[in-house]
């Protein structure tokens, strides 16, 4: 059996994989960007990084969960990875789906980057084991191996595919890219502040960290990104805080019914 290099995006599933019986010894290589939000005009230099909008994210990961995110990253290191495991005829495999935005555009970006090279890529789609698996972060040792089962040899045709996506992304300048009906779709800040309002209108006065955990049973962000789309709303004055905490997460909010949307 040749080397196995697995490609992801997320420490969860990285952390599953490395104590995983099913995989042994297998490299990884973690693509832990944000390519959902990030500027990708300079990734043709490995390089990408936070749009200056989402400032306002970077203070609310300070204070909501401690950590303040760099606004500047470099993938080389991953791309001479796999460049490296290319020339010694290693396996490929991406893990990734058709719901979850990160992982998805990072099997985009590597078809892209190898598109014209002479390597062989597999896939794994989570969501083709089971439609309620919305992505192999979330997915345990026993469902991963079954997982593992379905991988799938991109052809050229597929490869070639997949970068044409890639191309047209990259030239389109939106404030964020979302999953939607398994395709990737460009959309500005306000696109989801009609499903926000409408449930919090039903939820009438709740706290932020509850609408937050409504929300992501339909909307494949993190917690932490729904937050913020929240918090753009509350500086708008269209929801107000009743009840202010040292977190938003813990603070309770409701509609503005004084401002017409």
């Amino acid at each position: 059996m040749p080397n196995i290099i697995d490609v992801i995006d997320e420490d969860s599933l990285y952390f599953e994989i490395k104590k995983s019986k099913f995989i042994k010894n297998n490299k990884i290589v973690k693509f832990d960007i944000p390519f959902s939000i990030c500027d990708l005009s300079n990734i043709d230099n490995y390089i990408v990084r936070l749009k200056d909008d989402y400032s306002d994210l970077i203070e609310l990961m300070e204070k909501e969960i401690m950590h303040k995110p760099s606004k500047e990253s470099s993938i080389k290191r991953q791309i001479i990875e796999i460049e490296e495991a290319i020339k010694n005829n290693n396996k490929i495999r991406i893990w990734t789906t058709h719901k979850e935005i990160n992982s998805y555009m990072m099997l985009l970006y590597i078809c892209n980057y190898f598109s014209n090279k002479d390597c062989d890529l597999y896939v794994l789609f989570s969501d083709e084991l089971d439609d309620e698996f919305y992505s192999p972060s979330c997915m345990n040792e026993h469902e991963l191996e079954e997982l593992s089962k379905l991988e799938h040899k991109l052809t050229k045709e597929e490869i070639q595919e997949y970068n044409s996506i890639w191309k047209q992304i990259i030239n389109t300048n939106s404030d964020m890219r979302i999953m939607e009906n398994n395709n990737v779709k460009c959309v500005s800040f306000d696109y989801y502040n009609d499903t926000i309002l409408d449930l919090l209108k039903e939820l009438r006065e709740v706290k932020t960290i509850k609408l937050v955990a409504r929300l992501m049973a339909n909307i494949y962000f993190s917690d932490i990104f729904l937050t913020y789309l929240i918090y753009r709303l509350i500086k708008k004055g269209i929801i107000i805080v009743t009840k202010k905490e040292k977190r938003l997460w813990e603070s309770t909010i409701k509609i503005n019914n004084n401002i017409k949307v």
